[in-house]
């Protein structure tokens, strides 16, 4: 879905819904979680039966990659409803495709919990390259380079998009060797020894030492991991509140920030509006980083972070509202600030959510199943408090690439 969304700018300049199709791509996004809420409720109504994650990792793969590979030769096609063309096609393929994001946020999650704690990152640098890879395909292709040129009558100047280095059809088919890469890589965690020294049971095993230590060692191993777990123990309330905190941080993060990026960064000039787009996704790597390097933080300081995050995001969302007259527009010294404003939001509200699923993996076993349904959960209400900004009460106002506004 990443992929899809970084590639809009090329999309959009054949499809008829122009511009829009970003929000209406967002919507049939949203719908897709319908899997991850069929997951909550089995998991709620069939307590005493746990939910076989692997088939459901299989399944979904496979159908990530079946809708990806149908996208290389259907993404443009239209379809006559209502009086007008729509993309019905990349429509039905996006649901299927986000089926694959929005319900291994959830099962991946739950699977991760077979191996040892410090992997647990893992999952977030795997999160943030779906970005920063995309990113990469884009950067490569030439997507969203344009000129400026004045038009006929010297008055107004118009966007001529750059010809991109090779097709749409040829970016979704990286797309698609990129899912084939995962399968391959989940069928080896599943069925090889490669993972097996990482996994939980491993760190059972006692360790080879000389015969009459090797009791002495299970009980530093048994002694050392539960030091930890009392350091870090969550009472119920916080244990609530730490997923309510992933939900809020990923409300933010999946759901409103990239639907208003138009409107925060394009007033300050299309160069900003690339760069922003280009280097946010790189702040997930560092908060994969952050995360190897200091799994753990004081929930004083997690909750500071959360705090300055969402200092960070109201501002973003003041600019949004001001849009097409922000403040500090054409010099300088708004062009930096406003990307380190961008890129900051990432980091502080990026960092605490692989805190958070640290403490509640320690908490219960079932903690990183409902991190990663939190998640969804709160890119949906995100995604939904968004398109109701845009679309149903218009309170933003889209400065066009290269339109010249007097404020």
């Amino acid at each position: 879905m990443n992929g899809i969304f970084t590639e809009l700018p090329q999309i959009v300049l054949t499809q008829p819904e122009g511009w829009k199709l970003g929000t209406y791509i967002g919507l049939v996004a949203s719908m897709s979680n319908i899997a991850p809420l069929i997951l909550v409720f089995s998991k709620c109504i069939f307590r005493k039966q746990s939910l076989n994650v692997i088939l459901i990792n299989y399944i979904v793969i496979i159908i990530g990659m079946s809708s990806c590979l149908l996208l290389v030769f259907f993404w443009s096609n239209t379809t006559y409803i209502y009086n007008r063309n729509r993309s019905l096609a990349l429509f039905i393929l996006t649901f299927f495709l986000a089926l694959l994001d929005c319900t291994s946020m959830v099962t991946f999650s739950h699977y991760m919990t077979r191996f040892r704690r410090e992997f647990t990152s893992a999952l977030f640098l795997g999160e943030s390259l779906t970005m920063v890879i995309p990113s990469l395909l884009a950067m490569m292709q030439g997507n969203g380079q344009l000129t400026c040129v004045p038009s006929s009558n010297n008055d107004t100047t118009i966007a001529i998009y750059e010809t991109a280095r090779f097709s749409v059809s040829i970016y979704f088919l990286c797309i698609f060797f990129i899912l084939v890469v995962s399968f391959i890589a989940f069928v080896l965690l599943q069925w090889t020894k490669i993972a097996q020294t990482s996994s939980q049971d491993a760190t059972k095993e006692p360790m080879m030492l000389e015969t009459n230590n090797e009791n002495t060692m299970n009980i530093m191993i048994d002694s050392d991991s539960t030091i930890k777990s009392q350091r870090h123990k969550l009472t119920p309330l916080l244990y609530l509140l730490l997923l309510s905190g992933s939900a809020y941080t990923s409300s933010i993060i999946f759901g409103m920030v990239f639907s208003i990026s138009a409107y925060v960064l394009m007033p300050y000039g299309h160069q900003v509006f690339y760069l922003g787009t280009i280097l946010s996704p790189w702040m997930f790597s560092l908060v994969w980083l952050f995360g190897t390097i200091k799994p753990f933080v004081a929930k004083r300081y997690l909750l500071l972070l959360i705090i300055l995050g969402s200092i960070t995001f109201s501002f973003e969302l003041t600019l949004a509202f001001k849009s097409p007259c922000p403040p500090f527009i054409n010099t300088m010294k708004g062009n930096v600030l406003i990307l380190v404003i961008w890129l900051s939001t990432f980091l502080l509200l990026g960092y605490p959510r692989l805190v958070i699923a640290n403490y509640v993996r320690l908490h219960s076993s079932n903690g990183m199943f409902w991190f990663g349904a939190n998640v969804q959960f709160g890119a949906l209400m995100g995604s939904i408090i968004a398109y109701l900004l845009v679309e149903t009460f218009s309170l933003f106002k889209e400065q066009l690439p290269c339109e010249k506004i007097q404020c």
